[in-house]
């Protein structure tokens, strides 16, 4: 089964952009960190979040513009 451009890690609202040399966000050799669970710790002791690239893709996807909306249905909830 192939993945869509839209289920891809650098449209995740848990995919954390990491700026690198001649990469923009939308690139293909655009760098981030998923920030959907913790930190694993590595063999060194260092905790670390997986590096993957831009089009990387996994099960845990949602979208970003998820988090806008959760976001404003909780700030109107709360007034």
């Amino acid at each position: 089964m192939a993945t869509t451009a839209k289920f891809v890690c650098a449209g995740c609202r848990w995919w954390h952009f990491h700026p690198t040399e001649g990469a923009e966000p939308d690139s293909e050799q655009a760098v981030g960190y998923c920030r959907r669970f913790p930190p694993s710790r590595r063999d060194n002791g260092v905790g670390a979040w997986p590096i993957t690239f831009g089009n990387d893709w996994c099960g845990e996807y949602a979208d970003k513009s998820d988090v806008s909306r959760q976001m404003s249905r909780s700030a109107t909830a709360a007034h």
